[in-house]
């Protein structure tokens, strides 16, 4: 088994991408490099566009109420769908108006993941290119094996109390997971009870649904 790793930097974090193939699947360095062209500029076009930072957002643009719905984009409404969603089913846990006007950041980046999974790597796993592949970014992994193939990827949970010793492992074929949690970005988590409880990991087919039972998990 062949392995190709490439790191990408878009949304102000790193993007791991990993694809996996047979010697005899001819998986080239210029094919590789292709897939690390089409992630990045697709990863580049959705941080443009839904960016906090960013003042010429269709984000920032929304929040200041410069935008007429024929001028919000199919991403845009989907991405609205999916949030406001994500607030309903997780009791407002996760809330895409927390900073007093709407920012769905905590579920962008889970949303682009499988994204450019779905639009570049999963064709490639359902021809037979690869055998398998995934996307890591910042601790939110998508992953993907070819039909009928007995490959699994093992995804790691770090220990929020000794990031050195993983407190779980997962074994995933065509599965997502998100984790949220304090030790790299603060403490961000809205609980109730207990009051110890560090981080949240959820497992799902697919990684944009992951971001609400993550909100509604750390409680």
């Amino acid at each position: 088994m062949i392995t190709h790793t490439f790191t990408l930097e878009a949304m102000a974090m790193p993007f791991t991408v990993k694809l996996k193939a047979t010697p005899a699947m001819g998986l080239s360095t210029q094919r590789v490099a292709t897939y690390r062209q089409l992630i990045q500029q697709e990863l580049d076009r959705l941080d443009h566009e839904f960016s906090p930072f960013r003042s010429d957002s269709l984000v920032r643009r929304f929040a200041r109420q410069e935008l007429t719905a024929p001028q919000l984009t199919r991403d845009f409404q989907t991405v609205y769908g999916w949030a406001v969603r994500a607030q309903d089913q997780t009791a407002g846990a996760f809330n895409p108006f927390f900073a007093g006007h709407y920012d769905p950041t905590g579920l962008v980046k889970g949303w682009a993941i499988q994204r450019v999974f779905e639009q570049y790597l999963q064709p490639a796993l359902t021809r037979g290119d690869l055998v398998a592949a995934a996307i890591n970014g910042a601790g939110d992994v998508q992953t993907g094996v070819a039909p009928g193939s007995p490959f699994y990827w093992r995804v790691g949970i770090e220990n929020p109390l000794d990031p050195t010793r993983p407190t779980y492992a997962y074994r995933l074929q065509n599965a997502a997971v998100a984790t949220s949690g304090t030790r790299q970005h603060g403490d961000h988590i809205v609980r109730q009870a207990p009051a110890s409880l560090q981080q949240a990991t959820v497992v799902c087919p697919t990684l944009t649904p992951c971001d609400g039972p993550v909100a509604l998990f750390s409680l």
